[in-house]
This record gives C-alpha cells, structure tokens and sequence, in this order.
C-alpha cells in the first residue's frame, strides 16, 4: 500500500510537471503586427489604411502632420529567434521575442544600420511605436501591435 502512495504521488508530480511546461509552451511565441508609417511635415490627404489610428498618430507625433502606410506586415516571433525586417530605408529591423513576465512582452529590437538597440515591453493588445528613423524628408514610425 505504501508503494502505491508514493507512485500515486510520483504521478501527480510529474503531471504537474507536464502542466507547468505545457504554459511555457504557450509563452513561447507571440504575434507582432507591423504597419510602417511614413510620417512628413507637410499635410496630406489622410491614408485609408491609418483612419482608426490617424488621430491617435496625430497626438503623438505633433510635430508631422502627413502620415502614410508604406507596408504592413504580420510575423510571428518564436522566443528567442531573432527575425528581420526589410524596411523602406534600406535598413534592416530586428525582432526577438524574449518572453513575458507579469503581463508584459518582452522583444529585443535593433536597426543596427541606425545604431538602435533597445529591450521593449509591451502588453498585448495595445498600439505602441518605434519611431525617428530618417526617411525621404520625414521618418518611419513603426506602429506595433502584439497578439498573444
């Protein structure tokens, strides 16, 4: 009897072993929507691609007042591996996913053409940019959008 407590207990152990791992598991990945913005100081005609975040781009980018989607893209980040990005300016964007903790992404992002190098945090669901690389008269605002 003794020895089928202690397997019943090695069992549970180990399932829940396999439950924790199975939640690493599901952190081990997450989605990155990009749209590259092309943003200048002259007013232009509003892009239809931009209308549920033009005012929002508007707000935080005071200084331009002409934004327009150049591309869009939709990766997905496995933890750890690093992915690039093409971007309009002949640079390269690199994206690595580096987890969550307490209920923040964590991506390591880099141009390095540009010399940027920087960890974010950011929750999913929620709008955040990257901005201030120069391009054609103005510069690229990289609006980013985790989902889980």
């Amino acid at each position: 009897m003794f020895i089928t407590r202690r397997r019943l207990a090695s069992l549970a152990f180990v399932g829940i072993f396999l439950l924790g791992t199975g939640v690493a598991w599901a952190d081990a990945r997450v989605g990155l929507k990009i749209s590259i913005v092309h943003a200048t100081r002259d007013a232009g005609a509003p892009d239809p691609a931009l209308a549920n975040i033009q005012g929002d781009l508007e707000k935080a980018f005071g200084a331009y007042k002409g934004f327009k989607q150049l591309d869009a893209h939709e990766l997905d980040l496995p933890l750890g591996q690093k992915i690039e990005l093409p971007l309009p300016n002949a640079n390269t964007a690199d994206f690595t996913y580096k987890g969550s903790k307490g209920g923040q992404h964590q991506i390591h992002f880099s141009v390095p053409e540009a010399k940027v190098d920087v960890d974010l945090r950011a929750p999913a669901r929620r709008l955040f940019y990257q901005a201030g690389l120069a391009h054609e008269g103005g510069i690229l605002i990289l609006v980013l959008y985790l989902k889980d």
